[in-house]
């Protein structure tokens, strides 16, 4: 389970800003710097990567003072991969979401802390759910896909110069292709991927039910940040070919789950879609 902040952390929390204030002002002690991808140019998601958005929504729904610096083509942080964060009192980076989320949590930015230990293990399957098996079924649309590609290329290398993109996006796509067929999702016929998809958003739209998080929790927990992180780019990424995207608008309490998160925490990305979705009808 996730560590629990200390006494001394527990009070740093209640002086801490709240959610709401969880971008970095200067009156702030900035914590942490992200290295993430920048906005897609059509807004409607908040980053490609849902390892990005997972850990950008953890700093915001824990009110953690965080900054976004833009980073220089070909940054991708330690492990040659996003998101990673330089946390600002050590310098220290650290890669991968769930390791600088563990660290939050040690510095007391904890949004686990009113579940119990069967609600921990809960969660913790739900995170198994979406980032061990859905997250595969996203990889094998966004990047085998030929018809997805144009567009992946674009959100991921538009920082690239323009006379290395075609280089590095051929590169990380090959990467990312070699690691799906290890995995064995890259190895699945379109519609056996698809089914384990469907099955994981038939799972998620059980488990929450008619609630507005997945443990009834008034504020978010790690679980419904895995799971927007997971769901979002899916429904809102505008992939030209995804039956996922058509089966999850069937299950209306996760639509809402998605649509309450982004207008609380990411109010653009929310305007952008309803600009869209009014252009669409015009």
């Amino acid at each position: 389970s996730k560590p629990h902040p200390s006494s001394s952390s527990s009070s740093r929390a209640r002086r801490r800003a709240p959610p709401a204030m969880a971008s970095t002002t200067q009156e702030e002690k900035k914590v942490l710097d992200l290295g993430v991808f920048g906005a897609p140019a059509h807004g409607l998601v908040a980053n490609p990567s849902p390892f990005c958005v997972k850990l950008e929504l953890y700093c915001k729904a824990a009110g953690v003072p965080y900054g976004k610096p833009e980073l220089k083509p070909g940054d991708m942080g330690p492990r040659g991969k996003l998101p990673y964060a330089t946390f600002a009192a050590t310098g220290e980076v650290v890669p991968d979401s769930a390791a600088i989320i563990d660290k939050l949590n040690a510095l007391g930015y904890a949004l686990d802390a009113g579940l119990t230990e069967a609600e921990r293990v809960q969660a913790r399957l739900i995170a198994a759910l979406c980032e061990d098996s859905l997250y595969f079924v996203t990889l094998y649309l966004v990047w085998q896909r030929a018809e997805n590609w144009p567009l992946t290329k674009a959100e991921y290398f538009a920082g690239v110069p323009w006379l290395l993109r075609g280089m590095i996006s051929r590169g990380a796509r090959k990467g990312v292709l070699s690691a799906l067929k290890g995995q064995g999702c890259g190895r699945r016929p379109a519609e056996e991927a698809v089914a384990l998809g469907t099955q994981a958003v038939d799972d998620l739209a059980a488990l929450l039910g008619e609630k507005k998080t997945f443990f009834g929790t008034p504020k978010l927990t790690t679980a419904d940040v895995i799971v927007f992180a997971q769901l979002d780019h899916l429904l809102y990424g505008g992939l030209p070919y995804n039956p996922l995207a058509d089966h999850i608008r069937t299950k209306t309490n996760l639509v809402a789950f998605l649509d309450g998160i982004a207008a609380t925490h990411f109010p653009d990305v929310a305007k952008a879609r309803v600009a869209a979705a009014k252009g669409a009808r015009e």
